[in-house]
């Protein structure tokens, strides 16, 4: 068998450099690529196309607000860790899809919701009581 030679330090310098830029530079590489391929494999879309999340506003602590297509109804749902609730029920073809959402665009009743919920966020005392 042939002799080995042991490595000096300079040469574990070396190597220890080489293994120190190459997790500096994987990890963040691998992070981020898992991320932006976690992303695309989460559809929104159901396997037949009738059930779309159309828009989610986090909320912070796990909340969530949901905005999702059901064949020809739309539903605002709120989502905790705890449960989901129904807030609100429409007709899809109220909504234009395709254009940027605006206040005015939203159905009346959907906009007085919006409203009430606003103003119990701000905490002047007209919550949503009823």
């Amino acid at each position: 068998m042939a002799e080995v030679e042991p490595l000096s330090t300079w040469d574990m310098m070396v190597y220890g450099s080489r293994v120190l830029l190459a997790l500096v530079v994987v990890i963040p590489l691998l992070y981020y690529g898992l991320r932006v391929i976690g992303r695309r494999v989460t559809v929104s879309r159901s396997i037949h196309g009738y059930i779309e999340i159309v828009d989610v506003l986090h909320l912070g602590g796990g909340n969530q607000l949901l905005l999702a297509r059901v064949a020809a109804r739309v539903l605002l749902l709120s989502v905790s860790k705890d449960r989901t609730s129904l807030l609100w029920e429409g007709p899809a073809e109220e909504f234009d899809f395709k254009a940027r959402p605006m206040q005015d665009r939203l159905p009346p009743d959907l906009r007085q919701w919006v409203e009430r919920w606003r103003k119990g966020q701000r905490g002047d005392g007209q919550g949503d009581d009823g």
